[in-house]
């Protein structure tokens, strides 16, 4: 009961939010594409080039450290009946262990470059909100939405921001030398 009159109160309240701007006068709405402006502006190639550089180096170390433990999984295998009981389970015992250090150093690189990832993304992210900003107190936008999260199904071209955000923080980029 209590949760269905907040649901009605929050209906009324977005209804009252969404008719008292039209009572003010015409209310002007934007977009921009956040996802097509990271992939294609210059900060963006930039992120994505550093980050598969790091992802590269990651990926030759753990290559090594997996084909040591392939060596050590074969040699185990072609020297069991051979091996008494203490060397085979001592052998066993390290490869387990390296298998698990193996395993954990995986999972915290994929970690690390998810973090770096979305760090690289998120700053970004932040710098075309502030051009956004701006470009919507200068075009006189009441509001402007996010075309990528896939909550706008038609809009006008003449209100998408996406290339220009995409300009402006490319001349801001070259600037800091990045």
């Amino acid at each position: 009961m209590i949760k269905r009159l907040a649901q009605v109160s929050i209906s009324i309240l977005i209804l009252l939010a969404l008719t008292l701007p039209a009572v003010a006068g015409p209310q002007k709405i934007g977009y921009a594409n956040l996802q097509k402006a990271l992939n294609e502006c210059e900060a963006g190639q930039v992120a994505k080039d550093n980050l598969q550089k790091s992802a590269t180096r990651l990926e030759t170390d753990l290559n090594a450290k997996q084909e040591e433990l392939k060596k050590m999984k074969t040699e185990i295998d072609s020297k069991r009946a051979i091996w008494n009981k203490e060397t085979l389970s001592a052998k066993e015992e390290l490869f387990m262990n390296k298998s698990q250090a193996f395993e954990k150093l995986f999972r915290a690189s994929n970690e690390e470059i998810n973090k770096k990832k979305q760090a690289e993304e998120a700053a970004i992210i932040d710098e075309f909100a502030q051009i956004v900003e701006e470009l919507a107190k200068k075009r006189g936008y009441s509001y402007v939405i996010e075309r990528s999260l896939g909550g706008l199904l038609y809009a006008s071209a003449d209100d998408d921001l996406t290339a220009e955000v995409i300009k402006i923080h490319n001349k801001r980029f070259s600037k800091k030398g990045r």
